[in-house]
């Protein structure tokens, strides 16, 4: 069912000097690639875990699509009505300690029948900041979104989370007795580059999951559907395989 990234071939035009032109574009996506794998490397040799998002407890969670979207998203888990089981990881960025603000993560891992797919998301500024990844005190105060736009059927597209409830601060050992208290809810949205965003579905994490630490990859485990930019995929492909390798993780799939 695992299918490895793999690098686009570099297409050949008819341009005179379209070969010229390509092959050192090429040459620097690969070299910035296996920076990325280094730097990953180092940085998670230093930390011993994860080079970013270190600090994280895993959940169980649940998924629910409320009504059939009137356009379907392509993801078969966003698209099915009802309700999914599925695993999440919250996170600190920067893994700064205790309850200092960081950038927080929300991991989602989706079954899909070619495969689960990840979806990762950050704290972000909406517009017009332009969902800049910002740091947060809380894990409920403020939205989450995709790192870059996906490419997608319908145009450019984030994916963006928006808490509600109690605060709950930026420390993931608090988690626990938060969600012991009450769950965390999240509304997902397909967010165009304009306009409104197209409701999703609704995500409440439910359960702590203290003694599960599964690796997350959005590239490793992308949606066909979902494309990241070339470039920002390769870095990202890069810097989770050194991390992976530093601390000796299966690969996600």
């Amino acid at each position: 069912m695992a299918v490895p990234g793999t690098a686009r071939p570099v297409r050949r035009t008819a341009a005179p000097d379209g070969g010229r032109v390509a092959a050192p574009r090429a040459a620097v996506r690969d070299a910035a690639e296996r920076a990325a794998e280094v730097a990953g490397r180092v940085v998670g040799g230093l930390r011993r875990g994860r080079a970013l998002h270190t600090r994280g407890v895993c959940a169980a969670a649940t998924l629910t699509v409320a009504w059939p979207p009137v356009r379907p998203l392509g993801v078969a888990s966003l698209d099915r009505q009802g309700r999914t089981e599925v695993l999440v990881r919250l996170s600190k960025g920067v893994s700064l300690p205790g309850r200092l603000p960081d950038v927080l993560g929300l991991a989602i891992r989706l079954p899909d029948p070619e495969g689960d797919v990840d979806l990762l998301l950050s704290t972000a500024a909406p517009p017009p900041l332009g969902w800049l990844p910002i740091p947060r005190r809380a894990f409920t105060s403020g939205p989450y979104s995709s790192l870059a736009r996906y490419r997608h059927r319908d145009g450019p597209l984030r994916l963006v989370a928006v808490p509600y409830g109690e605060a709950v601060p930026a420390d993931p050992r608090l988690l626990g007795t938060a969600l012991a208290h009450a769950p965390l809810l999240f509304q997902l949205f397909a967010q165009p580059p304009r306009g409104p965003g197209r409701p999703l579905a609704m995500l409440r994490v439910h359960t702590p999951l203290p003694e599960t630490d599964v690796p997350f990859d959005p590239v490793e485990n992308a949606h066909p559907g979902l494309r990241l930019p070339e470039t920002i995929g390769r870095l990202r492909r890069g810097a989770y395989a050194g991390s992976r390798a530093a601390r000796r993780a299966p690969h996600p799939r």
